[in-house]
């Protein structure tokens, strides 16, 4: 999947799990502050992103993870991209 999908189908699946504009997910937003403050939220989040990228992550996936950037970034490792 080239880098430019992934990033739309990313930031589109997030920014509608948290019902917020995508143009708010930006490298340093913090995703507490974002909407992504409890487990629910999370696991919500994840199975967004797994269904808009056909992939499984473990529940923990989030874990450590405290900006849109570092998110975007293990889901990038995550995938191979």
């Amino acid at each position: 999947m080239p880098d430019h999908d992934l990033e739309s189908r990313l930031r589109h699946a997030v920014a509608r799990r948290l019902h917020v504009s995508p143009d708010r997910l930006t490298g340093e937003a913090d995703l507490g502050a974002l909407g992504l403050d409890d487990d629910l939220t999370a696991t919500g989040v994840l199975e967004a992103v797994e269904a808009a990228l056909d992939v499984r992550f473990p529940d923990d996936f989030l874990d450590g993870l405290y900006t849109y950037g570092q998110f975007t970034s293990a889901v990038r490792i995550a995938v191979g991209v």
